[in-house]
């Protein structure tokens, strides 16, 4: 199982509904400023809210990111965040979505102000491709 850092990368290091922007602060290396500001720009363009799946999802097209189907074992069971390490290459980056939240993973761990790994994946998306593609 992957392993968890806490770590809140807010940079007045609130607790609030900035999943979104910490995730995404986290996965590309960007500072959470950019990041914001970046969001910002699409929800003037599209009227899509920061925080919603498709200002991220334009975002992370815009710089590159694949976006991958939520995945399952052979058997129809889903993958946990914990378990995310089986589909990735060995320390890249994600962004991993589930159920309310986004979470991502650096250096091997899930980087988040709480620990998601026995929640279920719903798609992730990596930059640079999966194991075994």
């Amino acid at each position: 199982m992957i392993g968890f850092e806490l770590k809140n990368v807010n940079p007045k290091n609130k607790k609030t509904s900035d999943c979104v922007i910490r995730a995404l602060t986290v996965a590309t290396g960007d500072s959470y400023e950019v990041i914001r500001d970046e969001l910002i720009e699409i929800m003037k363009k599209t009227g899509y809210m920061i925080n919603t799946k498709n200002a991220y999802e334009k975002l992370l097209k815009a710089r590159g990111w694949d976006k991958h189907k939520q995945p399952c074992y052979p058997d129809g069971l889903k993958f946990k965040v914990g378990e995310i390490d089986y589909l990735i290459k060995e320390n890249e980056s994600a962004v991993v979505s589930l159920a309310n939240h986004l979470t991502a993973v650096e250096k091997g761990k899930i980087v988040d102000t709480w620990d998601c790994r026995h929640k279920t994946i719903g798609n992730y998306y990596t930059k640079g491709g999966v194991k075994n593609d």
